[in-house]
């Protein structure tokens, strides 16, 4: 015992007089318009010490308990204000900052990007990121949206290390909020949220910080960010009663409706994992639990006027008309009845007070691309693309809502616009 005890004592003293090194991120998480958590992690524990900058003030957040992985929350910051901040030292990178949230109730424009099906380690999600990295220069997303299956194959803590971090880390990840959703695979195939490492990795906006109804889940949330409200559902959780979204029953449900019903937004976007429709890698006809998500949930999407469901799942790009009404099988949609827009113009739509139709978007080839099944393309979509990897650009403001899949060539393979007067 006494041998044990002075190996441990050896072993303390190295670590104390050993520099931690980052392992993992920095990575942003919960940015609101005044705070924001800055994650990490160390090869040893280590106090944690954030030094940050704006307009020339150099402030510091400390907590000296040592771990490994690191939280520090930034608070009373500005809205939409860049702030320079590193780890430990007052060395500011020029790639190393946090923007801010607009302020609540902000006219402020935004630029979302949503990313589905992507960890795979694949030439083919290095392409889609090189794609956006490039589009974007000059004008950076303002949020990241992730849509699940976010590391392959099982959501395992080193899949996300060799799949997420060491991918994105330098180009987005320590300068990008991120706002993600759950996919089969970060569950591992089960339905226990407290099992898969990604409730660990993340920490989300639960308690309304963001602007939205508190929910008290990690697994489902909302934020306001600018002109538009963005809902985060979670596909594969079980609740304590055994309900889960695709019922359309249970406290996320209850939740989804009261955050809806609560939203004094113009524009509103919901994503998850599964989606109501797809015809690509995944068949929303055969398999019960997107089947369910049509007929359960989609009333509720419909109800308070949703603009967007966007999901992944399916690793294809599909773009369907603006709909009401379509819960049964692809072969029974039927555009006179189901289609609900005001123009003609299958790539711009012009909304009216009384809304139209919710479009659907499936964006799951982030990194996993390809498949059909019988019946692609489906009868109700405009568009889409099983041939290459892509993702989804989303540029909003007060009247004007743009949605651009940009591919992994670089290319723009489709897009559309509302308006709102």
């Amino acid at each position: 015992m006494k041998k044990i005890l002075i190996f441990l004592l050896f072993q303390a003293s190295l670590c104390l007089g050993q520099k931690a090194q980052i392992i993992r991120g920095p990575y942003l998480q919960s940015v609101t318009p005044t705070s924001v958590l800055v994650h990490w992690r160390t090869d040893i524990p280590s106090p944690s010490q954030v030094y940050y900058q704006a307009k020339g003030k150099v402030l510091r957040a400390i907590d000296k308990n040592r771990v490994i992985d690191h939280v520090l929350k930034l608070d009373q910051l500005k809205p939409a204000t860049r702030y320079a901040y590193q780890i430990d030292h007052k060395s500011f990178d020029k790639n190393r900052y946090v923007v801010t949230a607009p302020a609540f109730g902000s006219k402020e424009s935004v630029r979302i990007w949503a990313l589905g099906d992507f960890g795979d380690g694949s030439a083919s999600q290095k392409a889609v990121m090189n794609s956006i990295e490039a589009y974007t220069q000059g004008n950076r997303p303002d949020a990241w949206i992730w849509l699940g299956d976010n590391a392959y194959n099982n959501g395992k803590d080193e899949e996300y290390q060799k799949n997420v971090f060491e991918v994105y880390q330098d180009v987005f990840l320590q300068n990008l909020p991120i706002y993600p959703s759950p996919g089969n695979h970060d569950y591992a195939g089960k339905h226990n949220p407290s099992e898969p490492p990604y409730f660990k990795i993340f920490n989300m906006p639960v308690e309304g910080q963001g602007g939205g109804l508190p929910s008290h889940s990690e697994s489902y949330y909302s934020v306001n960010y600018g002109p538009v409200h963005l809902i985060a559902l979670d596909t594969e959780m079980q609740e304590a009663s055994g309900l889960m979204l695709k019922d359309g029953n249970g406290n996320q449900v209850d939740w989804l409706k009261a955050d809806l019903a609560a939203n004094k937004l113009p524009w509103v976007v919901v994503y998850f994992h599964k989606p109501p429709y797809s015809k690509g890698s995944h068949d929303s006809d055969v398999e019960l639990d997107m089947k369910s998500l049509r007929e359960h949930v989609n009333p509720i999407f419909e109800q308070y006027k949703v603009d967007l469901v966007i999901a992944g799942h399916s690793h294809v790009y599909e773009r369907s008309f603006p709909m009401r009404g379509h819960y049964g099988i692809n072969e029974t949609f039927d555009a006179a009845s189901h289609v609900f827009a005001q123009s003609t113009d299958k790539n711009h739509y012009v909304v009216g007070p009384n809304g139209q139709g919710v479009i659907y978007v499936v964006s799951g080839s982030g990194g996993k691309f390809g498949g059909q099944r019988s019946g692609y393309p489906m009868k109700s979509s405009i568009y889409t693309n099983n041939t290459i990897g892509g993702s989804v650009l989303l540029d909003i403001d007060q009247k004007t809502f743009k949605l651009k899949w940009i591919q992994s060539d670089g290319q723009i393979g489709d897009g559309f616009v509302l308006e709102k007067r």
